[in-house]
């Protein structure tokens, strides 16, 4: 019977969008973010005196650095300078979200933006008086960095040599290495773990840390995925997946607090800042002081330069002229939500890259429930035997199964949106009768009932409706992380509506085509 597999197949090509090709190199791919290793060398000009876990800033010592913040905390009261109160609103284009934050006090931001600006001014970095804190971007993203005076295209607005960026001392990462098998699962990197001891360990110093100009500007990290989440939070994703993976998150910092017998909730909060700040190149992952407070955008103002062997600042520099009260924002990536929300704890709105992943297993259960009624009820016990085989072939679980591990089922792709062409062919699989009938294209009815299986199928990987989800977000009674559930939900369902909608369009086309010929004929 495989010899005939063609009666179910989609009969004229997918709709997809710009591309033909699938987005993942394979169906199936692990749920992971920047997974690139880096090295632990310390760069070059980096005092090797360590604070247990971290560099330190300079080679003055942890009590020279504390009293020099105090110093210059206590001389900026006495000083005039202009306000860093900037206006609220960016004149950015995109969906901007801030990098997580917690001094959210007008005054407070100011204050700890201008004791973290001296302080980095006398470490050889380049904050210059044109750029200042806002507490409010205008687009619900929160702190940014903006400008005060106007700025050309090329201008450097923020130039960080590597003494100033916070970095895990070198050979950290191997008093890790009895949570590598926790990191692996979770997607963590170790360099990223190393990390987050290191802040972890300066926060718990409070101010007699070297690092405390730059801590006490960061603050505490909001509540939310990927580390912070609370009982019911991943069942309120709808994603199996993402579930998986955060879940994974938790255990993984469970051994980390082992390892270093450090608290846990101090590790996740670290590793929270961590995951939604840092920065990192071929040698190293480090945490820019106010460079990490730049919104995201899929349209930035602001590009950033990696360190050099003949540079070894990062620099972050203007694509186009700013004005007044213009955000300071730059791309993190070009990723989709699902990877947005596992690595740094947000999601963007109307993300043009978004898509839908989901785990074999649930693609299975959604085909099955679909060929239990209408025409492919009718099958015979030997066909409806041999499509159960076919679906578990095309749709297996992977040999090496593990946290996040999903296949990749549609999204946004260009100016339209994409479709894993499997999957549409295993829906006119699950609603064939036979080997022997007409194939769906062609027989009464068989075009609309086809559609009606690829929507009910698609949708079913959901347990709420759009309009379900509408609701919830209008009640106002929900947590930060139970909102960001619903909002990726809510774009989730965007996408598959569209893809149904543009796929519809085009099947349609191309069954009255088809009967225009034959009429013609």
């Amino acid at each position: 019977m495989a010899g005939e597999a063609m009666l179910w197949q989609i009969p004229h090509p997918v709709p997809c969008g710009t591309s033909t090709e699938l987005p993942e190199a394979g169906a199936v791919s692990r749920l992971r973010g920047l997974q690139t290793a880096a090295r632990a060398a310390a760069p070059d000009r980096v005092s090797v005196a360590q604070s247990s876990w971290a560099l330190l800033a300079s080679s003055a010592g942890a009590a020279a650095a504390t009293a020099l913040v105090a110093s210059q905390h206590r001389a900026s009261q006495h000083r005039r300078r202009q306000s860093l109160r900037a206006p609220t609103t960016g004149a950015s284009t995109g969906a901007n979200r801030v990098r997580r934050a917690a001094v959210t006090n007008t005054d407070n931001a100011a204050e700890a933006f201008q004791i973290l600006g001296d302080w980095l001014r006398d470490r050889g970095a380049t904050v210059p008086p044109s750029i200042a804190i806002s507490v409010d971007d205008g687009q619900g993203g929160g702190r940014t960095i903006v400008t005060i005076d106007p700025m050309t295209e090329g201008q450097v607005v923020l130039e960080l040599p590597l003494v100033c960026c916070l970095a895990a001392a070198p050979g950290a990462q191997v008093r890790l290495t009895g949570a590598f098998a926790a990191f692996e699962e979770a997607g963590l990197d170790p360099a990223d773990a190393a990390l987050a001891v290191a802040l972890a360990h300066e926060r718990t110093l409070g101010d007699q840390s070297a690092w405390w100009a730059y801590v006490r500007c960061v603050g505490d990290p909001e509540a939310t995925f990927p580390c912070l989440f609370a009982d019911g939070d991943l069942e309120a994703l709808q994603s199996r997946p993402l579930a998986e993976t955060f879940d994974a998150v938790d255990k993984a910092l469970g051994k980390l607090a082992e390892c270093t017998g450090m608290l846990k909730s101090e590790l996740a909060a670290a590793m929270q800042l961590v995951r939604s700040r840092r920065f990192g190149y071929e040698e190293g992952r480090y945490m820019l002081p106010l460079g990490d407070l730049c919104n995201h955008s899929f349209y930035p103002t602001c590009v950033w330069e990696k360190p050099t062997a003949e540079r070894r600042t990062w620099r972050l520099v203007a694509l186009q002229d700013l004005q007044p009260a213009d955000s300071l924002t730059f791309s993190y990536c070009s990723d989709p939500n699902h990877l947005l929300l596992s690595t740094s704890g947000f999601i963007v709105p109307n993300n043009p890259f978004s898509r839908i992943m989901a785990k074999p297993a649930d693609l299975r259960r959604s085909l099955e429930a679909v060929s239990a009624e209408g025409s492919g009820a009718k099958a015979a016990p030997d066909f409806n035997a041999w499509r159960k085989a076919e679906i578990e072939k095309n749709l297996s679980d992977p040999d090496e199964d593990g946290a996040g591990v999903s296949m990749f089922l549609v999204g946004r792709q260009g100016a339209g949106t994409q479709w894993n062409p499997l999957w549409l062919n295993l829906c006119g699989l699950a609603i064939a009768s036979g080997m022997e009938g007409e194939h769906w294209s062609r027989r009464e009815g068989g075009v609309e009932e086809y559609l009606g299986a690829v929507e009910k199928a698609s949708w079913r990987l959901f347990e709420t409706t759009a309009e379900e989800d509408r609701k919830l977000l209008e009640s106002g009674d929900l947590t930060g992380n139970r909102r960001m559930c619903v909002e990726f939900r809510l774009d989730q369902k965007a996408v598959l509506q569209d893809a149904i909608n543009g796929f519809r369009g085009q099947v349609e086309a191309a069954a009255a085509g088809a009967k225009a010929n034959a009429d013609a004929q």
